[in-house]
């Protein structure tokens, strides 16, 4: 943590981490490496350096299969490996704020999108296919999923860090509204005005991707006092536009 040590930030906050996807170590050892242990070691090496706020990035994953909304006392229930390596760092940071004073806050986004979001998330998959006018295959899509726009996330990321008397706190993000994914990938097709087919329940999914996430976001709004101001609809269509530039930049480059 010699970069901790040289500059001595005052705030920090802390997104990285890995689902485990396709690392050659395997997903259990990648999230227990990168997702607890060096959570752990970066927040006792900023205590060390006179951090005096520490805002980690939990996951909606950890709450697991339970009946929504989740708010922050219910207790966590993970049943993917990601989401018992986020909750087990939660356990973690919240030890150390209790026995050590760490002035940690976890902030629990929900399902985050937006522009530039990797294509292996669903809603960045679906828009990828609706602007390319290709073939969407997915399940039948019954599940639902609290989508909370990234920029709001952000907004939400800053008050954290910046909010005072909170330390200790864990806070959801999220829109507060659970929608399934299939009436979400309907609204990409017409916000998109695709041509291309919507192929619904083309395929299986994994076990862990058919519960229902859904947030309350009471306790962000009262502490933070931060709301989503982006609403999916336009969440979408900021996503599917930024996307076609994309696209058509690309196009152009390939025909100079």
């Amino acid at each position: 943590m010699q970069v901790l040590q040289a500059l001595k930030p005052k705030v920090l906050i802390h997104l990285a981490g890995t689902r485990g996807r396709g690392d050659a170590r395997g997903a259990q050892v990648a999230c227990d490496e990168l997702n607890v242990a060096a959570t752990l070691e970066l927040l006792e090496s900023a205590m060390a350096n006179g951090a005096e706020r520490i805002v980690v990035l939990g996951s909606a994953e950890e709450y697991g299969n339970q009946p929504g909304p989740h708010n922050e006392w219910s207790s966590p229930q993970p049943t993917s490996i990601y989401g018992k390596s986020k909750a087990l760092a939660t356990s973690q940071a919240l030890r150390l704020h209790k026995e050590a004073g760490c002035p940690v806050v976890i902030v629990r986004p929900f399902t985050v999108y937006g522009p530039d979001q990797p294509n292996d998330m669903f809603i960045a998959e679906a828009v990828d296919a609706a602007v390319r006018g290709v073939d969407f295959r997915m399940s039948d899509g019954t599940q639902k999923r609290d989508l909370v726009f990234v920029e709001d996330v952000v907004k939400g990321l800053i008050a954290a860090a910046t909010t005072p008397n909170i330390e200790g706190s864990v806070i959801n993000l999220g829109s507060g509204i659970a929608r399934s994914l299939r009436d979400v990938a309907q609204l990409i097709w017409e916000s998109a005005g695709a041509q291309s087919r919507l192929m619904i329940g083309a395929r299986s999914g994994q076990p862990e991707e058919f519960y229902d996430t859904w947030a309350d976001i009471t306790l962000a709004s009262r502490l933070l006092n931060w709301n989503p101001i982006v609403n999916l609809e336009a969440g979408l269509e900021r996503t599917i536009d930024h996307m076609r530039r994309q696209a058509e930049e690309r196009s152009q480059c390939l025909a100079v």
